[in-house]
């Protein structure tokens, strides 16, 4: 059965959530700007810190990947939200 969420772990999806919309944003602009250096340099940064933010809800409250199942021995998969 799925846990409920955390205010913690609510915080941590929202930031998530609002790392992976800009670095999706920017990857859009960069498909039609493949030559503004800052934009790429500021994708890169996002990039790193939507990663950062997905490792820590997922260190804090379960796996959104399947790569990130199991790392504890355990079959953690089914913990998440999404399971009713």
């Amino acid at each position: 059965m799925a846990a409920d969420m955390t205010p913690r772990c609510a915080a941590l999806l929202k930031k998530l959530s609002e790392a992976e919309f800009f670095a999706h944003d920017l990857k859009l602009y960069l498909d039609t700007h493949p030559d503004d250096c800052e934009a790429i340099r500021i994708y890169r940064e996002a990039v790193k810190q939507a990663k950062a933010c997905r490792q820590a809800f997922e260190a804090e409250c379960y796996p959104l990947r399947c790569e990130s199942a199991g790392k504890d021995g355990d079959w953690d998969w089914l913990c998440g939200k999404w399971i009713k």
